[in-house]
């Protein structure tokens, strides 16, 4: 049970990184004109959709361990990867650290959460 723990763990500091970016960066840069979330919707959807994802995962993995936590979570890495993966390769060629960093960050701790909890699959959790 202490993996299924690590790797909500790790969802929820990936969820927490999504929050805090999406909080600082869409929602703090752009106090004067509000609508500029609107104009280009996907990426802050993307990222308020990863802290929605990345909370729920981990909770889920904390406070229900079991084999259906861990399907979830599994379904959610190969998501996570997908998107947030290519969000960070879309990132390699620009001249800013900024973007590379956070979706980084991003794909590396929603995947290690995946990958942590993929182990427990089978195995029935007590509690």
């Amino acid at each position: 049970m202490g993996n299924l723990r690590t790797a909500g763990a790790l969802w929820v500091a990936a969820g927490l990184i999504c929050a805090g970016l999406f909080v600082v960066v869409f929602i703090g840069e752009n106090l004067a004109d509000p609508g500029a979330l609107l104009r280009d919707p996907w990426l802050p959807a993307l990222i308020l959709g990863g802290a929605i994802v990345g909370l729920v995962t981990g909770s889920l993995l904390i406070t229900r361990p079991g084999p259906m936590a861990v399907r979830w979570s599994s379904i959610a890495g190969v998501a996570w990867l997908v998107a947030f993966g290519s969000l960070a390769l879309t990132a390699l060629g620009g001249p800013d650290y900024g973007p590379l960093l956070s979706s980084g960050l991003i794909t590396g701790f929603g995947a290690a959460g995946a990958i942590v909890a993929y182990p427990s699959r089978g195995t029935p959790q007590p509690g």
